[in-house]
């Protein structure tokens, strides 16, 4: 009997490619308002906006700067409309935006009652400045450059107080609280200790010794109530502020328990397969009897770190995750040989409680920073879920690490799937578009659904798929189960273990491909080989990744999977060939594409979080045109991507999210040197292509 012939995936993908030019395309419209209109409604709003600018008080007031909200209309939507020349004309600075919803007077969205999807700015400058522009917008003259800008605007008004205040705030006692500031740290450092000074004055304690800074914000832990951090609001550049957050695994801890099946289980002798290979787990610790030793490495913090001694239940909870990133879900007897090692930092203590929820999001800040490590695994966070208007320090930091280095992260989405909309949402930090997030399946076979405790999305814009994939981690019926000290089998349920078998498998792709897989390769294809299933993305995400590795590396009969990895320029374009047989097809091709890429983000602009966008067009036949014949005509694929008006491609996200993913059938006859053309507005990026012949077993290299 003949062997039968296995098919890897098929690598060096861009050596099919090559670059072409951009075509493009005018988008500009009609103003939704004449001059006119415009001036008589525009100018009592900034004559109010400058009246209730002087009223504040000079000490929240930096240097006399204020902050405006300036909402845009939303058929200026895109980042190209952007007023940036009124800003310039006025002496005025965009600090930050968040997305919002608007009903205009006219134009888009007003025949709707939930208005349309804008965006509001927040814009920076002495208060005198602010008043120059009251006074000098209504005369500008049409042949000025600030004139198309003013006829963006739908709206301007001071930032209150209410406006900055998120969440219920305790009025009777003091707590801990997150205190979010506009800042940038080569303007705004002068009036630092202006802000500190003002928040003591108030009643309200800040920890400068233990903030984060990312781009554009400062996020800072503080103690105060209700009435002090009200007057805290009144300083111009805060941002936010609200309770802090608990850690998940604070709020609810694992519970671990012996199996009640036979539960002997026998390890391996040798090492890891890749021993170079090491995961970076952050989590409660290992016991102290783990049998691990010969893959894994406990790592204590120091002193300085304020983690604390470590506590015998959280012990559990990280012996178990890292059992999880070694051995997956074991059953009884002989155990695999892991595909890697695992460095388990102990992040959690008798120190961690709400309050010094910065102590470990900076210790696991300072470890991805001096170290370069290729994977992490995130089986906590803060118990909160995730929002569209604000980035939290948590994600903002995962973000900075995933989008400028080659490190994949899984992140679990919680366990609160169970709870009314919106405490069911996925958890921070899994809404980090730079990271996969995961969540619980209920089985490992084919008929799986979502584990009923396992969070759900949308994620926050433009990460809007989240969970992206799916792994079982049990219900309390067949729970998951791992190695524990004996050793024996213990089990649970939950995310937190689904998300460590995941990287397991991220792992023993890197074992067998070595370093021709980079880890933004691997997530491409744990993307890309994820099972949909049947119930809706909000809550699968893009589906359940295979148990099996080599249902990743192998190519099913009568296909082949073509990796593309590489870099494009931002405003550049690459035209990716999709290979086919040199002999004509007959029947139905079936393709599937993963676009794939990493990149930074800015959180003070949520609204447009990501710096890179992507546009896909596919081509199906290199010999019809419509009319330039360098642009063969294109097909629908990417189906959001027809929709021409920026405003839709907003509303879902789509445009500027990091993975696009999706599949279409094509009658053979059609298809000749089909591509897919790709232009990145910055960033990095990795697609990943798949034909399948549906009425053949005919391999297509």
């Amino acid at each position: 009997m003949s062997e039968k012939k296995v098919n890897f995936i098929l690598g060096r993908g861009d050596s099919l490619t090559l670059p072409v030019a951009y075509q493009n395309r005018d988008g500009r419209s009609e103003p939704p308002y004449t001059w006119d209109a415009q001036r008589a409604y525009l100018t009592p709003l900034l004559k109010k906006q400058a009246e209730d600018m002087a009223r504040l008080p000079s000490e929240a007031c930096p240097e006399d700067q204020a902050v405006s909200v300036i909402t845009l209309h939303p058929q200026y939507l895109s980042r190209s409309a952007f007023p940036d020349k009124l800003l310039r004309e006025f002496n005025l600075r965009l600090i930050g935006s968040k997305p919002v919803k608007v009903r205009p007077r006219a134009g888009r969205g007003s025949d709707s009652a939930d208005g349309a999807a804008s965006t509001a700015l927040f814009v920076a400058g002495t208060r005198t400045a602010f008043k120059n522009l009251a006074a000098g917008a209504p005369k500008v003259a049409s042949e000025d450059k600030a004139f198309a800008d003013l006829l963006k605007l739908e709206n301007v008004a001071v930032l209150t107080s209410a406006d900055r205040i998120m969440g219920k705030i305790a009025s009777e006692r003091a707590e801990a609280l997150e205190v979010v500031v506009h800042f940038d740290s080569f303007t705004d450092f002068e009036w630092e200790a202006e802000l500190l000074q003002y928040a003591k004055d108030v009643g309200v304690t800040l920890d400068p010794d233990r903030n984060y800074q990312t781009r554009g914000l400062l996020f800072l832990p503080g103690f105060g109530d209700a009435r002090a951090a009200k007057r805290l609001a009144q300083f111009s550049f805060v941002r936010a502020i609200r309770p802090m957050p608990k850690l998940r695994v604070l709020e609810k801890p694992a519970v671990l328990r012996a199996a009640t099946r036979a539960s002997h289980v026998f390890l391996p002798s040798e090492t890891a397969i890749d021993p170079d290979c090491a995961v970076a787990v952050f989590d409660g610790g290992l016991r102290e009897d783990h049998p691990f030793g010969l893959w894994a490495r406990n790592i204590e913090p120091n002193d300085a770190d304020n983690i604390g001694k470590p506590i015998a239940s959280l012990q559990d909870h990280g012996t178990a995750v890292t059992s999880a990133v070694l051995f997956g879900h074991v059953e009884s007897g002989h155990q695999p040989r892991p595909y890697c090692s695992v460095d388990h930092y102990r992040v959690l203590g008798t120190n961690t409680n709400d309050r010094s929820l910065y102590s470990v999001m900076l210790y696991v800040d300072r470890i991805l920073s001096q170290s370069n490590y290729s994977f992490a695994n995130f089986s906590i966070g803060p118990y909160e879920v995730a929002g569209d208007d604000l980035v939290t320090a948590w994600t903002s930091m995962l973000d900075d690490h995933l989008g400028s280095s080659d490190l994949l992260a899984t992140v679990a989405v919680g366990n609160d799937g169970n709870e009314p909309w919106p405490h069911c949402r996925v958890m921070v930090p899994s809404d980090s578009v730079n990271a996969v997030a995961v969540g619980a399946s209920d089985t490992q076979g084919e008929d799986w659904k979502r584990a009923s405790y396992s969070s759900i999305g949308p994620g926050r814009h433009p990460g809007t798929v989240k969970p992206d994939v799916m792994y079982f981690g049990g219900v309390e019926e067949d729970p998951f189960r791992f190695v524990f000290p004996g050793p024996v089998i213990a089990e649970d349920y939950g995310t937190s273990y689904a998300t460590p078998a995941v990287m397991r498998i991220a792992a023993g792709l890197r074992a067998y491909f070595g370093s021709s897989l980079s880890p933004l390769a691997i997530r491409a294809l744990l993307l890309h080989c994820a099972s949909p299933g049947e119930q809706h993305r909000d809550e699968v995400g893009w589906g359940a990744i295979p148990n099996d590795i080599s249902e990743i590396a192998v190519c099913p009969d009568g296909s082949v999977r073509v990796l593309y990895q590489g870099k494009l320029k931002p405003g550049k374009v690459l035209r990716a060939s999709i290979p086919l047989p040199a002999e004509q097809l007959s029947g139905d091709v079936s393709i599937t594409a993963t676009f794939c890429y990493t990149c930074t983000t800015d959180p003070h602009t949520p609204g447009d979080y990501t710096r890179a966008g992507l546009e896909v067009t596919f081509r199906p036949h290199s010999q019809k045109f419509e009319k330039d014949p360098l642009f063969p005509k294109p097909s629908s694929f990417f189906k959001r991507y027809d929709r021409s008006q920026e405003q839709d491609l907003r509303i879902d996200a789509h445009k500027w999210d990091t993975v696009l993913h999706n599949r279409a059938t094509k009658r053979a006859t059609c298809m000749n040197r089909s591509s897919m053309s790709t232009i990145w507005r910055g960033g990095r990026g990795i697609p990943i292509a798949r034909a399948m012949r549906r009425t053949s077993r005919t391999h297509l290299w």
